[in-house]
């Protein structure tokens, strides 16, 4: 029996990771600080996503845009060389691969300075809409990034994929902006939504995690998976939320943790597992993704991940949110 194949939609960055940084520069005050590493890794929801996944052995495809500079070479390079298939990613003529340096804080938070680029100017109209779809998971990875795309276009692209019987999975990433209509156009389209409680509290100011499950079934979602961090993550069908706890044992570098998570979610619904056998195999790679420096270093096979599950994470009673 073939594996499943997943394509991933989202955007493409260089991130320049730099740790340990207890705190930014202040003009007139503290003109520079130190650290003690940088490293420059691949980055971007779409990234991320489709390393976990190559790693862990599953066929992978990425759709993005870069641009015609050394950054650009260098993260499709490295793309390839971990197994992801980069064939459906445009490079743009005189455009900038977008770029990020990651502040990486001794408690392993990271905050951002971020330079969009290429993401800017990717259309659909960039990738051919058959082989876009020659899939059984479609992950839209960053809601929120694609300007071009987000909102009534990456409904329809949703919508269509879902006649076509592809499963689909949204989530988003701070981007450009958190914004509640471009969002909340999509999730009636997507089989999963899989966003970040932080972010979501950015559209949804004042709501508890349960609270903020129920909105988005009332805006259209189907099933919800609300990442929370240490706190683990609520999966809920309508009728009920039930909580996944972290598996997370060491934690050096939180970048990357969700994407991971995705990684491992839809790893685990193309194993056959229901939606909190998926949840927990998200929460293992996530595990796995911040044990180190990057978005995606260190994800195990699936296999390994599987028999992790096997011994039994996760399986106690979760908590249903509130």
């Amino acid at each position: 029996m073939p594996m499943k194949r997943v394509h991933c939609l989202g955007v493409l960055v260089v991130d320049a990771l730099s740790r340990p940084l207890a705190r930014y520069p202040q003009p007139g005050e503290v003109t520079q600080v130190t650290t003690d590493s940088l490293q420059f890794l691949p980055g971007g929801g779409a990234a991320n996503s489709a390393s976990a996944l190559a790693q862990m052995g599953l066929p992978v495809k990425i759709f993005s845009r870069v641009g015609d500079d050394p950054n650009g070479a260098f993260i499709l390079e490295r793309l390839r060389a971990c197994g992801a298939d980069t064939g459906g990613v445009g490079v743009g003529r005189g455009e900038t691969t977008p770029f990020t340096y990651v502040g990486i804080h001794p408690d392993g938070d990271r905050t951002f300075i971020h330079t969009p680029g290429a993401n800017r100017t990717f259309r659909l109209a960039d990738t051919e809409r058959r082989e876009l779809l020659d899939c059984d998971y479609l992950l839209y990875q960053d809601c929120w990034c694609m300007p071009g795309i987000d909102g009534p276009v990456g409904a329809e692209l949703l919508a269509e994929a879902r006649r076509r019987r592809v499963v689909t999975l949204l989530d988003e990433c701070w981007g450009l902006g958190p914004n509640r209509d471009l969002w909340e156009q999509m999730v009636p389209h997507a089989d999963y939504v899989l966003p970040s409680v932080d972010d979501m509290l950015a559209i949804y100011p004042g709501r508890r995690p349960g609270q903020i499950v129920s909105l988005l079934h009332d805006r259209g979602a189907r099933t919800v998976v609300l990442k929370m961090g240490r706190e683990g993550c609520l999966v809920s069908d309508g009728t009920k939320a039930v909580g996944v706890p972290s598996a997370a044992d060491r934690i050096v570098d939180t970048t990357g943790a969700g994407d991971c998570f995705d990684a491992g979610f839809v790893a685990g619904l193309a194993g056959g597992l229901d939606d909190l056998g998926a949840a927990r195999m998200g929460s293992l790679a996530a595990a796995a993704c911040i044990r180190s420096v990057g978005g995606a270093t260190g994800i195990p096979p699936i296999e390994t991940l599987m028999q992790q599950l096997r011994k039994g994470f996760g399986n106690r009673p979760g908590n249903h949110g509130g």
